[in-house]
């Protein structure tokens, strides 16, 4: 796969630009990421207010959730295997317009039925905005550098979600609509997607004439199954996701029912403690690089371990809600938004370093269809649970400490990792050609 990339390279110019355009394209992609997951957390914050507006049941707000999550998994292998041929700055930007329309039509959903495929196709739209970041970051900076940068375009995903969920809950507090954060939150998206279709670009990898989907890009697709670092980071972020994508989702609904919080108190501590994953993030990767350059394996062992404590805080909160102060949850939920930081930052890296890079988005396409796809069956078996249970507090409990036990998978399986991964890491290239 990468014989192609080398002789290529030797008889044209290899993609280097500029620190200035590489920091454009690490602000826009990483705003842009703060808004795709600034769309996902203002559902969260507002599900219970949507609860009471629309009259939906507990198991229509799971399976809402289980819209939006198979959307974006569904086609991220296909989009994947697109953005590997095609232009990475186009489909950036068709993607933030798409989602930020349906974003501004969720707000103006009046059932059940409209809701369920509207979220979806918010999902479309969302779907593989994380693949074309990092790979994209993979090739513009450093291996060396790779976890860091990674990080601070992880600030997407924790930021994001922390800014829906504070923004949004006071915003539906103090407008009494839910509708209204769904319509302002679409707005940045439009102007950044714009701004996407202007970055500088590499070219695709593939050889003189070949055509867009050729026999020999697939048979070398199928090839990434033998790199078994691959298999076991695919392993352990769909366990992960389970759990992750149902803290996400019921999370402020849970702590609104279990301390009788209204939308802007739970989106506030739910949020704030989302900021705290920002420092997860950044100090994840700064320390993985560090590690890294002494050890190969660190960014696998660091992950092992981010794993476990993941699944410790987890079990805690779960069982703990509603029967401890505010205060000391609080503290709980930012020491698990850390540890969600962490490991955000390390699995754009850890299938980056094992993947060539004429397969690199299709090859995390498959991570985030594992990681939504089977994680957006959490939603819906908490929701079905908790009103076979009568609702309330309690009946989220319940569906939670279900799912618990697929956490301590996610740690097993990246354990075994530690085996693989030193070694495939090293036998990657990162050299591309630049765009004509």
């Amino acid at each position: 796969m990468e014989s192609t990339i080398e002789s290529a390279a030797q008889s044209q110019k290899t993609y280097k630009i500029t620190n200035g355009q590489k920091a454009s394209i690490l602000i826009v992609l990483m705003v842009l990421f703060i808004i795709n997951y600034a769309d996902r957390a203002i559902l969260s914050v507002t599900l219970q207010n949507i609860k009471v507006s629309l009259g939906f049941s507990d198991t229509q707000l799971g399976a809402i959730q289980t819209a939006f999550q198979i959307m974006v998994g569904a086609v991220t292998i296909p989009l994947g295997i697109l953005i590997d041929r095609w232009s990475r700055r186009k489909l950036a930007g068709i993607m933030a317009l798409f989602w930020s329309v349906t974003t501004f039509i969720t707000g103006l959903c009046t059932n059940f039925i409209s809701m369920l495929f509207v979220r979806a196709a918010v999902g479309l739209g969302e779907d593989g905005f994380t693949t074309i970041g990092s790979g994209w970051l993979s090739v513009a900076f450093s291996k060396s550098k790779r976890a860091m940068v990674n990080g601070i375009f992880g600030i997407g995903g924790t930021g994001g979600s922390a800014l829906g969920m504070i923004v949004g809950g006071i915003i539906v507090t103090s407008t009494g609509m839910w509708q209204m954060p769904f319509f302002i939150f679409a707005i940045p998206g439009v102007i950044f997607g714009i701004w996407a279709f202007f970055l500088k670009d590499y070219k695709t990898p593939r050889k003189e004439g070949e055509s867009l989907l050729s026999k020999q890009y697939f048979r070398d697709w199928l090839a990434l199954f033998k790199i078994k670092s691959y298999v076991f980071t695919l392993l352990g972020q769909m366990c992960f996701g389970v759990m992750l994508t149902t803290v996400i989702g019921w999370l402020p609904a849970f702590m609104m029912r279990a301390y009788d919080l209204n939308a802007a108190q739970a989106g506030g501590i739910v949020g704030s403690a989302a900021l705290i994953g920002i420092l997860g993030s950044l100090g994840g990767g700064f320390i993985a690089d560090i590690w890294y350059r002494r050890q190969k394996g660190a960014r696998i062992y660091l992950m092992t371990i981010a794993q476990l404590i993941f699944a410790i805080l987890v079990g805690t909160v779960i069982y703990l809600m509603g029967s401890i102060p505010i205060p000391l949850m609080s503290a709980l939920l930012m020491a698990l938004m850390l540890v969600v930081g962490i490991c955000g930052t390390l699995i754009y890296s850890l299938t980056m370093d094992v993947t060539p890079v004429s397969h690199r988005y299709s090859s995390y396409g498959i991570v985030v269809t594992a990681f939504f796809v089977v994680g957006s069956i959490g939603p819906s078996i908490v929701g079905a649970i908790s009103d076979a249970l009568g609702g309330g507090a309690d009946g989220i409990r319940a569906g939670f400490l279900w799912l618990l036990p697929v956490t301590l998978l996610a740690v097993i399986f990246y354990g075994i990792n530690w085996r693989y991964y030193p070694k495939e890491s090293q036998l990657v290239s990162d050299t591309v050609l630049a765009e004509k």
